[in-house]
């Protein structure tokens, strides 16, 4: 799948399972704030798994901070597609969320939440490349600081809802991948190899339901705007649900009829 693909689908997830407006479900209700904070942090989760690649897109998200973690990444792993994209890759960014969030050092007498900045820096580097919200590397270091510093302010308590969008973006990252013709590892390190090979099983080792074919298809192309259409629809309606309650400390009308 498509570096946008994978960052529309996280935001689209985390919209989805967070919001309280029409179109979406709200298992995990947050405020505004934070389900748009979200949205944006697990646009970039669902492209951290591809970090693995030192020539891809994530590498030249922010310069030179990104290209060392490519490279790092991409060392530990073994290459691309390898430990990232497998379920112990996925519990293993969670963990790194987690122990990043409780990161905190005292500014002028309050806690500054260090550790989840740093990783909303890179997060938002990744999903402004993929979305070609920032070209060059000045416009990615400009916009990625700002939007993580107002994340940081506006929805602070990042300790469980980072984690939790790093591991939801991560796990659209496998599901999406899987969608297509390659397939994932999911099982890494290991292999087990199928008594019958079949497109849901590979004699490599990677399970796909490939659905969309070959990455960059005209069917994921036509998933992708679906799901831009659900992320704007939800996003703008969350966005003038917080405007609402910070002026009247309510929901509009018209929107709470809806709900």
């Amino acid at each position: 799948m498509m570096s946008h693909a994978h960052a529309t689908t996280g935001a689209a997830a985390w919209l989805a399972v967070t919001a309280t407006v029409p179109w979406a479900a709200g298992w995990v209700p947050l405020p505004p704030a934070e389900v748009l904070s979200g949205a944006v942090a697990t646009a970039g989760a669902a492209l951290l798994l591809d970090a693995d690649h030192h020539a891809g897109t994530i590498a030249r998200s922010l310069p030179p901070v990104s290209r060392w973690v490519a490279r790092g990444l991409g060392f530990l792993s073994g290459g691309h597609r390898h430990a990232t994209h497998s379920l112990l890759g996925v519990l293993g960014a969670g963990l790194i969320a987690r122990a990043l969030s409780a990161l905190r050092v005292p500014v002028a007498g309050e806690d500054f939440q260090l550790g989840a900045w740093l990783m909303i820096v890179l997060l938002v580097a990744f999903a402004a490349k993929a979305l070609r919200v920032t070209r060059g590397w000045l416009s990615s270091w400009a916009v990625s600081l700002t939007v993580a510093t107002a994340t940081t302010w506006f929805a602070p308590e990042t300790t469980w809802w980072l984690p939790a969008a790093v591991v939801l973006g991560c796990l659209c990252h496998l599901a999406g991948d899987a969608l297509t013709s390659q397939g994932v590892p999911l099982l890494w390190p290991l292999r087990p190899s199928p008594a019958v090979v079949t497109p849901l099983w590979r004699r490599n080792g990677h399970f796909a339901l490939p659905l969309l074919g070959n990455a960059g298809s005209r069917r994921e192309l036509v998933f992708v705007a679906v799901v831009d259409v659900y992320i704007f629809c939800v996003a703008a309606m969350t966005a003038v649900q917080g405007a609402s309650g910070a002026l009247t400390g309510g929901v509009p009308s018209w929107l709470a009829a809806t709900v």
